[in-house]
C-alpha cells in the first residue's frame, strides 16, 4: 500500500477514496478521528497476504472529501460506511 486511495465511491455525502488489497475472507479496517487511512499502511499489506483487505478515509479525511459545513457525525459516517459494505458487496 503507497498510501494512494485509487478508487472512489460517490454518496450524498461526499466522496470516499477507498481501494482494496488481496484476495481471501473479507477484512475492513476503519481510522478513527483524526487519523487517516495511512495508519493501516504496514498492516494492510501484512494482511493482504491472506485477506481481501478494504482500506477508506472517513469523509473530512486523507484523502476523501473535505469541504466548509460537511456533516462529519456519527451518523453521516455510519451511512456512508454501510454504502460503501453494499458497494463492496460485504454484509
Amino acid at each position: 500500500m503507497n498510501g494512494k486511495l485509487t478508487r472512489t465511491y460517490q454518496t450524498p455525502d461526499g466522496t470516499v477514496r477507498w481501494d482494496v488489497l488481496g484476495e481471501g475472507d473479507p477484512v475492513v479496517l476503519i481510522h478513527g478521528t483524526p487519523f487517516s487511512s495511512r495508519i493501516w499502511r504496514e498492516i494492510a499489506p501484512a494482511l493482504a497476504q491472506d485477506h481481501q483487505v478494504y482500506v477508506f478515509d472517513l469523509l473530512g479525511f486523507g484523502q476523501s472529501e473535505q469541504r466548509a459545513g460537511q456533516d462529519l457525525g456519527l451518523a453521516a459516517h455510519t451511512r456512508v460506511f454501510t454504502g460503501l459494505l453494499d458497494h463492496w458487496g460485504l454484509e
